[in-house]
């Protein structure tokens, strides 16, 4: 949520309530559930203390580690970019690839001149990667989703992190319908796609309906809070053959961000 910025980039570019905790390995006989985390880490605005950024990093790579949660993709927002290079070279030796959208840079006052924005990293080979550019017009920065076209066991997906803005939602709805149309469009491709972020909106307003209304499904109906007692972060998953999905948000940890991460996991039975 937030980083009112002073000036957008010009350049543009291509085109979920503290809930029970979810088992550490769920098993189902048709394999492995698909496991994800998404976190807005305010890698900027979060810099004095009493954050840390060292347990900033080491939390997101926990999350991802084999001896850790074990998370398949992850989606971060409100990232710097030396944050996003030091969690990708920390896990690159357990298969992880990523892709990083920034959305300023050169502002000494925002990740000390360092690009900031948003990223994404997955478990296996990346084989193409998307920008979409949702900014309509008037934003105080460009609202960029980066994403990767991601083969995981053997299945293609597209997956996104999204940061949608934090207006009333007149910017916000139209940012969200640009968003639902691409994922849409991929969907009738035949590829899966996953949506995860901090969608700055709460659950059936004019900016997330789009994704119920296109037939992605919460993985946390129940309305957890994420951001102070608003359920602003989702986890939406659109692959149309899962059976199952659950959810939990984690306490806060006031010592990385103001934000809740949220976890999800969708399977088959």
């Amino acid at each position: 949520m937030r980083c009112r910025r002073p000036r957008p980039l010009r350049a543009a570019l291509l085109l979920l309530l503290l809930a029970p905790a979810l088992p550490a390995t769920p098993a189902h006989a048709s394999g492995a559930p698909l496991r994800v985390v998404s976190y807005n880490i305010c890698g900027n605005m979060c810099s004095a203390a009493p954050y840390d950024n060292g347990k900033r990093l080491d939390s997101v790579v926990a999350q991802a580690s084999a001896t850790g949660w074990n998370a398949d993709q992850l989606f971060l927002q409100e990232v710097c970019e030396p944050q996003y290079d030091e969690i990708l070279a920390r896990l690159a030796p357990q298969g992880f690839q990523g892709h990083y959208g920034p959305t300023l840079s050169g502002l000494p006052k925002v990740c000390g001149g360092h690009p900031y924005g948003n990223a994404v990293l997955v478990r296996g080979t990346v084989g193409a990667t998307a920008d979409l550019d949702l900014t309509v017009g008037g934003e105080s920065e460009p609202i960029r989703v980066p994403c990767v076209r991601n083969v995981l066991r053997g299945t293609a997906n597209w997956a996104c992190s999204v940061h949608l803005y934090w207006d009333d939602g007149t910017r916000a709805a139209p940012e969200a319908r640009r968003l639902a149309e691409q994922a849409g469009a991929w969907r009738d491709q035949g590829l899966p796609v996953l949506l995860a972020g901090d969608f700055n909106h709460s659950p059936h307003t004019a900016t997330t309906e789009p994704f119920y209304s296109a037939g992605f499904v919460e993985a946390d109906p129940g309305n957890a809070p994420t951001f102070g007692a608003k359920k602003i972060d989702y986890v939406f998953f659109g692959y149309p053959d899962l059976t199952w999905r659950e959810a939990e948000v984690l306490p806060l940890d006031p010592a990385i961000s103001d934000h809740r991460m949220l976890r999800a996991v969708g399977g088959r039975d």
